[in-house]
């Protein structure tokens, strides 16, 4: 017994010497050895001195044994400077020295290695394996599989940062019986025809994510999963899966909290689903038919639901009291919009449905509102004058293509943080709405509605982030605000189909279009797009109408055609050198095109059609590398086209038609026939040429009234005979005069 004791006491001495001298020194070299064919331009192992590598950065030691039971060495992303902290070089084999290590995470990092290295399944006591977001290409390695007490795994990556990572077969995942949290996103999966079979060989299995795997379509049922212990299935978000078929009943699935399925292509009604459910996402399939409103009512936990992008129809279902997200969008629903007071709602998506009837005043209760987006539908009568006047958090506003009437509520602006209103294509009404509380605006689109009046000068005073501005087909009159050029984030103007008058205002040359160059609304975007809202916008570019989507961010675009602008084209509008489309046809602008023209080398359309323009076309419009669309139709243009460069590939003649003096190709008019003739027809080039023609006419009919009376003055016969001859034609007048009289009173006599 006193040996055992003396035994029990050595050994714990001995533990403690080891502990308090530090780590093994074999695992501080392997340690030190890894460190060596590592590239850390950031210093962050700068710690890895001294004797006790128990105190070093990311290495974390057993207080029993003092073995490295952990290596945890994530990079990181710092969103504000957008600068990566990582650790790039090797992975040197020397890590296998660390024999008791359960815990590796090297996940964002940048090593040179092509593919995962198959050492790493040798770690017999791994329980912990994160090496996702690595530049890792080529195949798993099966040797993966030999780490039998793994509990965590995940292999996802980042395709935008590397080559492919696949998996031609993961039967090895069968070996992992004691997996709990599985992550292959992204990984290439399409040859992988037994994923669901080595899936549903994990029976502790609580967190599956199969993102964007390209799995293939499978000929099991998923009915046949026994998964039964399952809290996360994750098959969906922008997925390229193929999954097929109908969705089985989850029911038995009782550990079941989040659902995603997104992006696969099920297909028919939609099953009864477990009431435990806190996130269910089931956008883009092809699911069909009238949601029971037994299928989310029966829910307390339900705080996200999309199905959006499928075939539903019938009436909007009843919705859980305390939901936080809803997205219906692009179905087939009908009704309308519930009046139900949904207190904790801070994202509601309805657009792209056939639902009718008013804006219910329900909403202005869910004072924790975000993002409202009931774009695309037949909704009617005016806009409830609460919204947002008690919604601080308000961000996005879109009821854009609706039958709504009225006007828009100064409340509108009470929240800071409103960025984007979008109340185009609907029949509403008024002057221009007060919205110079909406400091934080970036995109306002007012279009294809009755607003009239003028535009206000307060916008470039009040809306300096506006970047932006969409009025077209309005009844707005008077002259453009000079102003406008005070928007220094201003990217997209569009004016166009109203009743504007007056110059292009000079001004407009100053836009600094300094969006683009500080990216400025792509940081917006991405704001946005983070919330789930997609940001898209009509233009009438190159002749016809195109919505942009992801490029958005990327256009810079003038519209102030179909109104009633005249003057000339000021000069100062060819230092907007990053524009790319131009349209000011159908006004009437006078003049010649601006010569410096040729210095708008982003210009990809310039539409000047319909105007009276006159003189020639500038040769430097050759030097436009990017043009794609030139429309100079129906002026007074004259001269000889221009040629060379992209005016090569502009030869429709149709570009040049209604300029009858204009000559050469692509024109049918040859040049030498025609030279006087547009010679003669080419007006003054200047205001000073048009005040000389005004002051010689004048001085001529002076002149010629001078010549005449001085003439009569100086020579008595002919002023004799002059006024002889004013007498007798009076004379013979007045006879004419009295002579007419008299036979009207005689024929009114009878």
């Amino acid at each position: 017994m006193a040996t055992l004791i003396l035994f029990s006491l050595l050994w714990i001495l001995t533990i403690d010497t080891v502990v308090a001298s530090g780590c093994m020194e074999i695992e501080r070299n392997a340690l030190l050895t890894f460190k060596a064919g590592l590239v850390d331009p950031q210093n962050l192992l700068s710690s890895w001195e001294g004797v006790d590598c128990c105190k070093w950065r990311g290495v974390v030691c057993s207080n029993i044994t003092g073995h490295v039971v952990k290596l945890s060495l994530r990079g990181s992303y710092d969103i504000l400077s957008r600068e990566w902290s990582c650790l790039s070089g090797e992975i040197n084999p020397s890590l296998l020295l660390l024999s008791n290590l359960e815990h590796l995470d090297l996940s964002m990092n940048n090593f040179s290695e092509n593919s995962i290295p198959p050492y790493l399944g040798s770690f017999k006591n791994l329980r912990y394996l994160n090496l996702s977001y690595l530049n890792f290409g080529g195949t798993i390695p099966p040797q993966i599989g030999n780490l039998s007490k793994l509990h965590y795994l995940d292999l996802s990556f980042d395709s935008t940062f590397s080559d492919t990572l696949k998996a031609d077969d993961i039967l090895w995942l069968t070996r992992l019986s004691s997996l709990k949290y599985l992550d292959l996103s992204i990984v290439n999966m399409n040859t992988s025809t037994g994923w669901l079979h080595a899936v549903n060989m994990l029976p502790s299995l609580k967190v599956l994510h199969l993102v964007d795997c390209s799995l293939p379509g499978i000929s099991t049922s998923l009915s046949h999963f026994n998964l039964t212990t399952l809290k996360v299935l994750d098959l969906g978000d922008l997925s390229d899966n193929q999954i097929k078929g109908r969705l089985p009943l989850l029911m038995d699935f009782t550990m079941l909290r989040h659902l995603n399925l997104s992006s696969n292509q099920f297909e028919g009604p939609l099953p009864s689903l477990p009431r435990n459910l806190q996130f269910i996402d089931l956008s883009n399939n092809f699911f069909t038919g009238v949601l029971p409103n037994v299928v989310f009512m029966g829910s307390t936990v339900l705080w996200y639901l999309n199905l959006s992008s499928n075939k539903f129809e019938g009436q909007l279902p009843s919705l859980p009291h305390n939901i936080e997200m809803i997205d219906l969008s692009d179905n087939f629903f009908t009704g309308v919009v519930p009046n139900v007071v949904l207190p904790q709602l801070h994202s509601l998506f309805l657009s792209n449905n056939d639902i009718g009837g008013s804006i219910p005043s329900a909403l202005c209760e869910s004072t924790f509102l975000e993002v409202l987006d009931l774009s695309n539908n037949n909704l009617s009568g005016e806009i409830p004058e609460c919204i947002g006047k008690s919604q601080e958090y308000l961000t996005i506003i879109d009821m854009s293509k609706n039958n709504l009437l009225g006007g828009i509520s100064v409340s509108i602006c009470s929240s800071k943080y409103v960025s984007l209103l979008k109340f185009s294509s609907n029949g509403l009404t008024g002057e221009f709405p007060s919205l110079q509380n909406c400091k934080g605006l970036v995109i306002l689109d007012l279009g294809y509605n009755k607003f009239f009046g003028a535009i206000p000068l307060w916008i470039g005073e009040s809306l300096t982030h506006l970047t932006i501005l969409d009025l077209r087909s309005n009844m707005f009159s008077g002259s453009i605000p000079q102003q406008l050029a005070q928007l220094g984030y201003l990217q997209i103007l569009d004016l166009s189909s109203n009743k504007l008058s007056g110059q292009i205002p000079r001004s407009f040359g100053n836009f600094s279009w300094k969006a683009s160059k500080e990216g400025r609304l792509i940081d917006r975007i991405d704001n946005m797009s983070s919330r789930g809202y997609v940001i898209s916008l009509s233009l009438d570019v190159k002749g016809e109408e195109r919505t942009f989507w992801k490029i958005l961010y990327l256009v810079e675009s003038m519209d102030l055609s179909a109104n009633n602008l005249s003057g000339e084209i000021p000069d100062e509008i060819t230092d907007l050198q990053t524009l790319q489309y131009l349209n000011l046809s159908r006004n009437n602008l006078i003049g010649h095109i601006p010569e410096k023209i040729g210095e708008m080398q982003s210009l990809e359309s310039l539409d000047l059609a319909m105007n009276k323009l006159f003189g020639d076309i500038p040769q430097s419009i050759s030097a436009l590398t990017f043009l794609s669309h030139l429309n100079l139709s129906y002026n007074n243009l004259s001269g000889v086209i221009p040629t060379g460069n992209q005016l090569q590939t502009l030869d429709d003649p149709s570009i040049y038609i209604g300029n009858p003096y204009l000559c050469g190709p692509p024109s049918v008019r040859n040049c030498s026939s025609n030279e006087i003739n547009y010679k003669d027809n080419e007006g003054p080039k200047d205001k000073f040429e048009w005040l000389w023609i005004y002051f010689s006419v004048v001085l001529g009919y002076l002149f010629g009234f001078a010549v005449f009376y001085g003439v009569l003055l100086l020579n008595n016969a002919w002023r004799k005979a002059y006024f002889s001859m004013i007498d007798i034609v009076c004379d013979k007048l007045c006879i004419v005069t009295k002579i007419t009289l008299g036979k009207l009173r005689q024929r009114h006599g009878r």
